[in-house]
Parts: structure tokens; sequence; C-alpha cells
């Protein structure tokens, strides 16, 4: 009996050795090794010294670099998000997108400064407070999360809730909530990680019981 999971969980290891994108040197403990090397050596390299403290320093600093890459990389995918593209070109494109988002979403988050400040200073006080909800096309969790702090950063609407692609966003006014329906900051966000999206369709919550906490 013991013989028989014991060789049941060598085969399990062999299959999951040779599976995909995990095979040989493509397996995940070869590319922490190699990473790891590289970094401490450039690590050692830059500070140009052995001393303990340094190399304490350099050992935290690689585990950290380490954890972000492959939670940019290779998230998990229970949640049901893709995996962006492991090239280097990708990830060069990605931070030229990112650097004309940046100009973008100043621009966005001015736009309703001013639109908030109308409000506050109009003596109708003609907020319209709204709750509204939409499935994400955005397909990595990068993309989503940026998509969901770029909503926050905006005045007039908060991201109350990401439940993997679903998005319950809190609007100040009508105008904000047509602001998430034009999905202005969606295509934005998409063309930063070059994901073709069509627009959501954008739904009102009408009760407690649709909110997901």
């Amino acid at each position: 009996m013991l013989h028989a999971k014991m060789e049941a969980v060598r085969v399990a290891f062999r299959m999951r050795w040779h599976d995909g994108n995990s095979r040989g040197w493509r397996h995940p403990v070869f590319r922490w090794l190699a990473y790891s090397v590289m970094l401490i050596g450039l690590w050692v390299g830059l500070s140009g010294t052995l001393k303990g403290e340094f190399l304490t320093g350099g050992i935290i600093s690689v585990v950290v670099v380490l954890f972000v890459k492959e939670a940019i990389f290779h998230p998990s995918n229970l949640l049901g998000f893709e995996r962006p593209p492991a090239r280097f070109s990708w990830l060069v494109g990605t931070m030229f997108r990112l650097a004309i988002y940046f100009p973008l979403l100043l621009w966005e988050i001015a736009v309703a400064n001013v639109h908030v400040a109308r409000l506050v200073l109009d003596p109708r006080m003609p907020i319209n407070p709204s709750l509204v909800e939409f499935e994400s096309p955005l397909r990595t969790e990068a993309s989503n999360a940026l998509l969901a702090n770029s909503i926050t950063l905006t005045p007039g609407t908060v991201t109350v809730d990401m439940s993997a692609h679903r998005f319950i966003i809190h609007c100040i006014s009508e105008a904000s909530r047509q602001g998430i329906q034009d999905g202005a900051l969606l295509k934005h966000v998409a063309r930063v990680f070059d994901e073709k999206i069509e627009a959501p369709e954008v739904r009102d919550v009408t009760s407690a019981e649709e909110v997901a906490w």
C-alpha cells in the first residue's frame, strides 16, 4: 500500500516536471535559481562589497523582486485571470504604453476634479449617487488592478468591490456614471496591456444582496 502511494507521488511529480512550460530548464525552480544568481551577482557588482549587511539586504531585495515578478508574469489562475506574455518585448512595450497612460489618467483626474468642484459649489447640490456593476473584459490580474485603482483615483467614482472580473463602482452623479458607461479608462488600460476588448454592459445595483463582499 505504501509502495503504491509512493509510486503515485513519483508519477505525479514526473508529470508536473514535464508538463507544458515547466519542462526541464523551464521549471520554476531553475527559473528562480537563474534569476537569483543573476540579481545577487548584479547586487554584489554594484555594491562592491561582500559584507554581511550588504549581502543580507541584497538577498531580501532579490526575494521581493522575484515575488513581484512571479505575481505579474505567473499569477494564480484560480480567479480566471490569464498570464501576460512572458516576452521582454511585451514588457518594454507595456512600460512605454504605461508612461503614456499616466498623463491621460492625470487629465481624467483633472476633468473629474472640476466636475466634483462644480457639484460642491452649486447651491442646488445636484448629487445623484448610485452603485453600478460590470464584468471587466480585461484578461490579466494586473490590468484589472490598474483599472480598479484608476477609477478610485478619479474624483466622483470609487471601486467598492472587485471580485475577479466583477466590478462594483460608486458614482457621485449621473455624469460620473456616464463616464463609467463610456469606458474611457477601461479603453486606456486595455491599450496599456495590449488587450483587445469589447465595451461591457454597465448595470445598476439596486439591492444589498447584489453586492458580494
